[in-house]
């Protein structure tokens, strides 16, 4: 029986950074998306649509916008829980949910309910949660892992996802300083952390060029998706384009 004892949190398998990266394209500090592009001309239904914000931009690109929420007073059209859509199959060309998975109690089914009323070839598109604190009443702040995963499951694909603009250190701080303004600083803090992590990319590249003797081009790779990777891993939360295969 073995007597081995890793340091605390390691686990028995010895994890590359090529398998805790998403298989996608990866942007940093970039904004993903225009809803008024993406939505051109399409069938569109913005699951927990609040206020309804994004109808207005749907609307006037020739778009059909479906607002759904759960509970009365919002702009939708619809009343209805992420997790039992009341759509049939194959009846959305782009799906949304801005800030709306962390809020969904069953994370799974609402995935599930997504991909069965896009289209082949639709997307699924917004922003959810990750490194926030409890907010509102939020339940599943997805990792990129999770986005990747649940997505697969669903005959779905993740394509691309944005992190990196903000972490979750400015936006806790941010929470703890609060009411004091220290919202201003926000981009500033998140600048800095994005400036160490290309520094220490720096440093993984001489490690694997020197150390590992591995090709410039291959340890600059390496480096790069190391960068990404340390953004994602401590981002507030991402943005992100998932399609259905």
């Amino acid at each position: 029986m073995s007597t081995i004892q890793p340091p605390l949190g390691q686990g028995v398998r010895k994890l590359t950074i090529e398998d805790m990266s998403p298989a996608c394209e990866i942007f940093i500090n970039q904004k993903l998306y225009e809803i008024s592009e993406i939505t051109k001309g399409k069938k569109v239904v913005d699951i927990g649509c609040g206020y309804g914000r994004n109808k207005a931009i749907v609307e006037s690109v020739g778009g059909e916008w479906i607002g759904v929420e759960p509970f009365e007073g919002g702009a939708h059209t619809v009343v209805a829980d992420a997790e039992n859509l009341p759509f049939a199959d194959n009846t959305f060309d782009v799906a949304i949910m801005d800030a709306v998975l962390e809020h969904i109690p069953n994370v799974g089914a609402a995935f599930t309910e997504v991909g069965r009323v896009l289209k082949p070839g639709g997307k699924f598109i917004g922003y959810v949660a990750f490194m926030e604190c409890f907010h509102e009443i939020s339940y599943s702040h997805l990792s990129f892992k999770a986005l990747e995963h649940y997505s697969g499951i669903n005959g779905m694909k993740l394509m691309k996802i944005s992190g990196g603009s903000r972490f979750g250190i400015d936006y806790h701080k941010q929470v703890l300083y609060y009411p004091l303004p220290y919202n201003w600083l926000r981009p500033i803090v998140a600048w800095r952390i994005r400036t160490i992590f290309k520094f220490k990319s720096k440093l993984v590249y001489l490690g694997y060029r020197f150390k590992k003797k591995l090709s410039a081009g291959e340890a600059s790779r390496k480096a790069d998706l190391y960068f990404k990777v340390e953004c994602l891993r401590q981002s507030n939360g991402f943005q992100f384009i998932i399609e259905k295969v």
